[in-house]
């Protein structure tokens, strides 16, 4: 593992069908953990959490250790210094948008930066304008907002021991391209200036070039290679752009 690695994860596990067994370390600003539906993804980041118990396994975040079976130690998930957001929207249902996305954040002696905070998040994420409604006066893409922004709030604002982590499963799943497009850039260059690492999941190649992130592949639960995404996912890259070449040429006829 590299010295300069603020999270090292070695899991083991059974999920149904499929057995885990993945090892990396994390050391830049944005990774993204890409692979197949099935081969594992949102396993790996549940575990990290802490929803998911490993059969065996060692993760270290920062200088905290967070599972290792050999000592027994397991630290439950809310006492992680984690965040996440995945492909379901959970909110609060009889609170605002505004009291969903400050839920769960920091900065108790510092209310007027907090409030700040929560205020640039919800316009970086187009909230701005629903902040005082309901969850159910809201779209499945509000929602989904709605849901990331509480996270990403939690996060910059996280005044615990350590340094935070944000592991994001693919939250942008049901929005339009345009829009999904819109935000990554945008929380990329938010979660930058903050210094909060992010670990993320999908399967769209366009949005692991678009970050220009590094980049692990994962199959049938095995770590298959770790590297900068032009190299890691090359592959995919060409059979995407032969697949939209061969659908504009039958366009034209």
């Amino acid at each position: 593992m590299s010295p300069d690695s603020f999270l090292t994860t070695e899991m083991q596990l059974r999920a149904g069908a499929l057995s885990i067994h993945a090892q990396f370390a994390l050391s830049e600003p944005w990774t993204v953990l890409f692979g197949p539906s099935g081969s594992g993804k949102t396993t790996v980041l549940r575990t990290i959490a802490g929803f998911v118990r490993p059969d065996a396994g060692r993760i270290v975040l920062g200088e905290k250790i967070l599972v290792d079976d050999a000592s027994g130690v397991f630290v439950l998930p809310y006492e992680r210094p984690i965040r996440t957001a995945g492909q379901m929207a959970r909110l609060f249902p009889h609170r605002t948008v505004r009291w969903n996305t400050m839920y769960g954040s920091g900065w108790a002696s510092n209310q007027a930066d907090k409030v700040e905070i929560g205020q640039a998040t919800m316009k970086l994420f187009r909230l701005t304008e629903l902040a005082d409604r309901m969850p159910r006066d809201l779209s499945g893409g509000e929602r989904q907002r709605a849901s990331v922004a509480r996270a990403v709030v939690s996060a910059v604002t996280y005044d615990g021991p350590g340094s935070p982590l944000l592991l994001l499963d693919e939250p942008f799943s049901g929005l339009d391209n345009a829009m999904r497009d819109e935000l990554l850039v945008e929380l990329q260059k938010w979660l930058q200036r903050w210094r909060i690492p992010v670990l993320s999941v999908t399967h769209s190649v366009g949005e692991a070039f678009q970050l220009g992130a590094t980049v692990i592949k994962i199959a049938e639960g095995r770590i298959v290679q770790q590297g900068p995404v032009g190299e890691v996912l090359a592959d995919e890259r060409n059979r995407l752009m032969e697949q939209l070449g061969v659908e504009q040429l039958n366009g034209l006829n």
